[in-house]
């Protein structure tokens, strides 16, 4: 669910950017926008998670999710315009404010370090999702929409399978002590500070790395997918986030992680194209970004054990204003600088 969640119907929008932007005829401004728009979406349904999941329970939540990114993906597959397109994107994006938080919920019996071990492991799901995407694109080639299409069937198929799977629980109207207004309290201060800068900061990446890799001339549209691929699947080292953060604590980890996080980002913006830095760069990225919101994750369950759900929305939330924020903000750097072409 996160995979097809985050990896296809969220990030799937940098990975197809550079062919629907020539169809389309879109400038760095209005692809800005778009982006911005899914994380709009997202916030909206991260707004409702928590309390949804009290009542209607995991799995109903989840599949509402899982639905949601279907539905907005036919829609950008199927779409003919580019305001048409940027509704699905809208939708799909929003998906993904359901689907992570159930599982915090799910996860709760578990003792501290196995269910540490556990979250760490579906929040990989977008890691996942992303390395199985890449190659979905790559086949599809110019046929952006054939791999959007591809992508809603996948979630189909992961929304059923959650369903399965997923425990039924009763509702519950609890919600007093642990509503959003005890979300925002002075012990969360910290956590969701980190996780808007963390969103600003990672946001232009996830938007725009594969259209700036083409643009620097040193990929084509394939290997620039390849690359994203590369990402995807050095993102699931961040499976051990739960052992890291035992052995070195959550403060030093997350500082170490945001360091290298900021140090692929970088590289990438230095030397574009070059195959060697590009490679380092998606696998220190990938890996850092994935376990920071990991680290998150396992941050904000901690801080709010009675309802683990409405925390990991209140963290995921704070970084999807992060990640609003940054494509708007960095699609209007890029147009007014103007942006590199392909050489």
């Amino acid at each position: 669910m996160v995979g097809v969640s985050f990896g296809m119907a969220r990030y799937g929008y940098g990975l197809l950017l550079p062919d629907f932007r020539r169809d389309y005829g879109l400038g760095p401004g209005v692809l800005g926008a778009i982006g911005t728009g899914s994380y709009v979406g997202y916030l909206a349904a991260t707004a409702l998670t928590g309390a949804f999941a009290a009542r209607a329970g995991a799995r109903r939540t989840a599949v509402a999710g899982g639905l949601l990114a279907a539905a907005g993906m036919t829609v950008a597959g199927l779409s003919s315009t580019p305001g048409a397109f940027a509704a699905g994107i809208l939708v799909a994006g929003s998906s993904a404010g359901l689907v992570f938080a159930p599982f915090s919920d799910a996860a709760r019996s578990l003792a501290p370090l196995p269910r540490a071990r556990a979250l760490a492991a579906i929040n990989c799901g977008t890691s996942y999702g992303v390395a199985l995407a890449a190659p979905i694109a790559m086949l599809a080639g110019m046929a952006w929409r054939s791999a959007w299409l591809a992508f809603a069937a996948l979630a189909l198929l992961a929304t059923w399978w959650a369903a399965r799977v997923l425990p039924r629980r009763q509702a519950t109207t609890e919600t007093a002590a642990t509503g959003w207004n005890g979300v925002l309290c002075p012990r969360a201060r910290r956590l969701l500070a980190g996780a808007v800068l963390l969103g600003i900061g990672s946001s232009a990446y996830w938007t725009f790395a594969v259209a700036h890799l083409v643009d620097a001339g040193g990929f084509s549209s394939s290997a620039s997918r390849a690359f994203l691929g590369v990402v995807g699947v050095a993102g699931v080292l961040a499976t051990g986030t739960g052992d890291m953060v035992h052995r070195l604590g959550a403060r030093r980890a997350y500082t170490l992680l945001v360091a290298s996080e900021a140090a692929g980002v970088g590289l990438l913006a230095a030397a574009p194209s070059s195959t060697v830095a590009a490679l380092a760069s998606a696998i220190m990225f990938g890996a850092a970004y994935n376990a920071a919101v990991g680290v998150q994750a396992l941050w904000s369950t901690h801080l709010f054990a009675a309802r683990p759900s409405l925390g990991l929305s209140a963290a995921m939330g704070a970084n999807g204003v992060g990640l609003l924020l940054g494509p708007v903000v960095a699609g209007a750097a890029t147009g007014a600088a103007g942006p590199s072409r392909p050489r």
